[in-house]
């Protein structure tokens, strides 16, 4: 490893998140993965079968170290916990889940950053992916190129090609510059913001869902710093004290 790299390689900094799920023996598959690629965090979301039982251990062969330092959450928002930048992974398009970056081209951006702090990296339900919902908390979306007629990798794969993309790209970072704002703080900008804009007639009950994913979507493509974030908060109690002193 280069000077250079050995300087900005940081695996204690990149965790993985898997959201629900289904087989144990995918959680251990995945666990080696990681090891493969010198990453150790593993987060597990409200997983249908022990993940840290024999099926699991037995998939990680000798990554059962991953395993028992597994965390295990029952929300999304506690595995997400701290961390300044979080990537949906899907296959799915549509517009509300745009922009969709391909994974090699957003690991190169968001090591653009000088000290992008804790990143996620979200992975779906083996049958459906990430809900809507789920997919609200990430600052980025990405995919993975595939044939059209088979978009979907198995769950182990995929989360294997995310790491090598990512550890490739943290082995010749690009240039840096600001810390994004962490998820917290983020979800309680868009709190918020949502409250100015419903304080002066912007969004109702109606409408709000929709254009607040689109501002989702966005200020998370904008790699919001905490500074950048603050400003921004900053316009929204001041809209909210000028749409009380004008009545609304």
């Amino acid at each position: 490893m280069s000077e250079r790299a050995a300087q900005t390689f940081d695996p204690a900094r990149i965790r993985f998140v898997l959201v629900e799920p289904r087989r144990a023996g995918n959680i251990g598959a995945a666990a080696r993965a990681l090891a493969n690629l010198g990453y150790s965090r593993l987060e597990i979301v409200r997983p249908a079968e022990d993940p840290k039982g024999v099926e699991a251990r037995r998939m990680a062969v000798h990554a059962t170290t991953l395993i028992d330092a597994a965390g295990v959450h029952a929300s999304l928002a506690g595995a997400l916990a701290g961390a300044r930048t979080v990537v949906g992974t899907t296959a799915r398009t549509g517009k509300q889940r745009k922009p969709h970056w391909r994974i090699d081209r957003l690991a190169e951006q968001l090591l653009a950053h000088g000290d992008p702090g804790e990143i996620a990296f979200v992975f779906g339900r083996e049958d459906h992916g990430l809900s809507d919902d789920d997919l609200d908390r990430c600052t980025h979306l990405a995919y993975l190129p595939a044939d059209e007629n088979q978009p979907s990798f198995n769950l182990a794969q995929a989360l294997l090609l995310v790491a090598w993309e990512l550890r490739r790209a943290e082995l010749d970072p690009p240039g840096a510059q600001g810390p994004p704002a962490t998820d917290e703080e983020r979800e309680a900008f868009y709190r918020h913001f949502e409250e100015a804009l419903r304080a002066i007639g912007y969004v109702t009950d109606q409408t709000a869902p929709s254009i607040m994913r689109r501002l989702r979507r966005i200020y998370g493509r904008a790699a919001v710093t905490e500074e950048e974030l603050a400003t921004l908060r900053g316009m929204a109690r001041q809209i909210l004290w000028a749409a009380d002193k004008a009545g609304l």
